[in-house]
């Protein structure tokens, strides 16, 4: 999957920004979160200093590693157009639903891991007397209610079903209202104290679910149109040849006329 390719080299670039903004976000918590559990106030800073340099060798690490990824990533992105083309042939609508499909289903994945790590961070960071705070518990109903709602997407594409996926894209625009409603929570009402120190790296997580869910929302249309035009019969064909991936005989060759 050429574009999955693509997104586990932003994924990795997605850390590199994260051990970056991870200093700033540690720096802050130990000198303004810090106030009056470390006596004397001092030692707050004497380990500041001393963990600075093992957060400046994260960042380095994983810039290091950004860049061997991306060499990788480009032999295997050469390697995979090509049985890409062995498996839907030269017609240039066909390679363009597919390349769709590809993305819709690589944004999926995306979006669990956006969907699931903003909601962790949201509860163990931020809602103080869980048990008490009824937001906690709409937090924690959302997650498994994701996990559904995203089977259901690669349910719906892979069969072409159209009731089922015009219910995951309005699952999709609740999603774009959740989020909103999260973002603006953290700089208006009553809990506002509750995300010092936190509201500007959970209003990033949560900026980057928006863009994620946005970025579904169109390319499920885009699928959404692409019914009923091929691409169906190759995701058959590709689960009957699923057993025999490990058979001895040779790929078949494509003539083109």
């Amino acid at each position: 999957n050429t574009i999955e390719l693509i997104g586990v080299v932003i994924f990795n670039f997605c850390c590199f920004a994260y051990s970056i903004f991870e200093i700033s976000q540690i720096k802050t918590s130990l000198l303004d979160g810090g106030i009056g559990f470390f006596d004397p106030a001092s030692k707050a800073e004497d380990l500041l200093n001393s963990i600075q340099p093992l957060l400046i060798t994260i960042v380095v690490a994983i810039g290091v590693s950004q860049i061997l990824l991306s060499w990788l990533a480009y032999q295997l992105f050469q390697e995979f157009g090509w049985k890409i083309y062995k498996k839907i042939g030269a017609d240039p609508n066909m390679k363009r639903m597919y390349r769709a499909y590809q993305i819709y289903l690589v944004l999926i994945k995306v979006d669990f891991f956006f969907f699931v790590g903003f909601s962790i961070q949201f509860i163990y960071l931020t809602l103080t007397r869980r048990e008490e705070d009824p937001e906690y518990w709409i937090t924690i109903m959302v997650l498994p209610l994701t996990i559904l709602i995203l089977y259901i997407a690669v349910y719906a594409v892979r069969h072409e079903n159209r009731l089922w996926m015009a219910t995951f894209l309005l699952a999709m625009v609740c999603g774009v209202v959740y989020f909103v409603y999260k973002v603006v929570r953290m700089y208006v009402g009553p809990k506002i104290q509750n995300y010092k120190g936190v509201n500007r790296f959970l209003t990033l997580f949560a900026s980057l679910c928006l863009i994620t869910i946005l970025a579904t929302i169109a390319n499920a249309v885009v699928c959404y149109r692409n019914f009923g035009r091929g691409l169906r019969a190759h995701h058959a064909r590709e689960s009957r040849d699923t057993p025999n991936a490990t058979s001895s005989v040779p790929d078949r060759v494509l003539e083109i006329d």
